[in-house]
Order: structure tokens, then C-alpha cells, then sequence
């Protein structure tokens, strides 16, 4: 990987916008720049249901990855260890990293059952 830019940290899903109690909550979702890099050559693919259902959150933070050839892709980082890229050629990848370094907002209710993992 060559850079990171464009990053911007804090953000809410636009339909959790509303609730002023998740926004305050996902602005706490501010990962560093070295947090960033080692999530993305850590990550391992997941299918889009981890990222979307089962550890789904609505704290996220964007930016664009430049690899070494020029290619690049549009990433968004969920709090919860997860990450969509959207490549140049507009296939989308999904991964997940679960040692991540960052304070998440919304740890310990991610799972499909009732009671949240942590």
C-alpha cells in the first residue's frame, strides 16, 4: 500500500443522524492514521453480511488506499473491525480484522443472537 487519504473520522450512518446519543457516540470513532494501515494489511476478506448484519455498527470513518501500481479504492472502516472497499474497476470488498486497536462505541453488541459478543 502506498497512502491513505481523504480520511475523515467520526461519521454516522445518514439514517442514525437523527439520534444526537449516536452521533456524540460515534464521533469518540477517531482511529489513527497507523491504526488505519495496520487494520488494512491485517484484514482478511469476509463476505458482506459480517460487515452489514453481524457486526454491523453505525460509527464509521472513510478515505481513499493508493497501492504502489496507481490503482486505488474508496474504503469505509467500520468501529466494529469491519471495512468496505470499493476498488477502481467497481468490485466491493469486505473485511474484517478482529484485534483492532481503536475505542468502538459500540463494542459488545455485535452477534446475530440476543446477547452481543465482546
Amino acid at each position: 500500500m502506498k497512502t491513505l487519504t481523504d480520511i475523515d473520522k467520526g461519521q454516522t450512518v445518514s439514517w442514525s443522524l437523527k439520534d444526537e446519543n449516536i452521533k456524540k457516540e460515534c464521533k469518540k470513532f477517531q482511529p489513527t492514521r497507523k491504526q488505519i494501515l495496520d487494520f488494512f494489511n491485517k484484514a482478511q476478506p469476509v463476505e458482506g453480511f459480517v460487515v452489514n448484519e453481524d457486526r454491523y455498527t453505525p460509527c464509521f470513518s472513510t478515505g481513499k488506499l493508493i497501492w504502489n501500481d496507481g490503482t486505488s479504492a474508496e474504503w469505509s472502516l467500520y468501529s466494529s473491525g469491519t471495512a468496505s472497499l470499493l476498488l477502481d474497476n467497481g468490485e466491493t470488498i469486505h473485511l474484517y480484522q478482529r484485534d483492532y486497536r481503536w475505542f468502538d462505541p459500540t463494542e459488545c453488541t455485535y452477534g446475530l443472537g440476543d446477547e452481543g459478543e465482546c
